[in-house]
């Protein structure tokens, strides 16, 4: 690789890092960089799983403070979304997510709409809560299977599923979203390494950059209030959803 090619994935391997700490875009933004330094598309996906491992953890160590007297629902979102994730994964090694470039927009775009809703007032019924408790849970499970299967813009489809999961501000369920993509793309990536190719050579100055920028995601959480980032959030996923829409179809 050129000394040029080396700082560009560098740079933009630092964005998607910071990105994955927020709101877990790394995926997305990584994505069309391996492939234009000449990584097949698979390939990328698979070496893009094992990257998210380095920005993973630092966000992690850097959302513990979040993650204090949630760490129960915390795990078990982490488990059933790494089973989701090792059925998506079984089904991408056998074969082909070219096709979820069609779908993807309407994804982010029903995520960006989820989380711009406003909550809906808890209901005294108890077997209400406890049946939308359950049903908030078995779609952290099928986000998991699109994370093992494509995972681009997963971040923002579990953002939004958390949001009506889990009760607390954003940094709370964020801090819990980068706990499940941690595990789950540990879990995938191992079944990647010894199934895949892996773009072995990029991988060294990405996950540089994207273990610095997972550090800072978290932190710029903490600072801003959680009303303007969730907002903030929830308007990128629909300006997101159109540009992806014009690139798929137009």
């Amino acid at each position: 690789m050129t000394i040029e090619t080396i700082l560009f994935l560098l740079g933009m391997s630092l964005l998607a890092g910071i990105l994955n700490g927020i709101v877990g875009m790394a995926a997305l933004t990584l994505y069309p960089v391996l492939l234009s330094v000449g990584v097949a598309p698979i390939t990328a996906n698979a070496t893009n799983t094992i990257g998210l491992l380095f920005s993973g953890s630092s966000a992690v160590a850097a959302s513990r403070h979040e993650l204090k007297g949630h760490w129960h629902q915390a795990l078990v979102i982490t488990l059933l979304n790494t089973i989701g994730g090792v059925f998506g994964a079984l089904i991408l090694i056998h074969s082909s997510n070219a096709g979820f470039k069609r779908v993807v927009p309407f994804i982010i775009f029903l995520a960006g709409v989820l989380i711009l809703m406003p909550p809906k007032p808890a209901s005294s019924n108890s077997s209400t809560r406890q049946h939308l408790r359950w049903f908030g849970y078995v779609l952290v499970m099928l986000v998991g299977i699109y994370v093992g299967y494509f995972g681009a813009g997963a971040g923002l489809l579990m953002v939004a599923v958390l949001s009506r999961l889990v009760e607390g501000p954003y940094a709370t369920y964020n801090a819990m979203r980068n706990l499940a993509s941690l595990v789950n793309n540990l879990v995938t990536s191992i079944m990647f390494i010894f199934s895949m190719p892996i773009a072995w050579g990029v991988l060294i100055p990405v996950c540089i950059g994207l273990f610095a920028g997972g550090f800072l995601g978290p932190v710029i959480v903490r600072l801003i209030p959680s009303r303007i980032i969730k907002t903030a959030v929830g308007i990128f996923a629909l300006g997101l959803a159109v540009f992806l829409f014009y690139q798929a179809y137009l």
